[in-house]
């Protein structure tokens, strides 16, 4: 079970740079924010935070989340 909310979230490019910028605002008035680098020739990035922000927000919002920096990466890389 989660222990936190996700309250709101953010997914985007990180401007002259080959990263993706996740910022999570949680109900416990926390903040994370993770720069998440990718290969624009390959299309390949690494999150390996995600098993954490599973066990804090659970498997729904992970899934989530894996697929829009998934997507948002694919963009970026045509």
């Amino acid at each position: 079970m989660a222990h936190y909310e996700v309250v709101k979230y953010t997914v985007e490019p990180v401007e002259g740079d080959d990263q993706v910028a996740v910022t999570i605002h949680a109900s416990d008035g926390n903040k994370w924010e993770y720069g998440i680098p990718f290969n624009r020739n390959s299309g390949r990035y690494q999150f390996p935070e995600i098993d954490v922000l599973e066990v804090d927000f659970g498997s729904e919002f992970a899934q989530a989340l894996s697929d829009q920096v998934e997507a948002l990466v694919a963009r970026l890389c045509r």
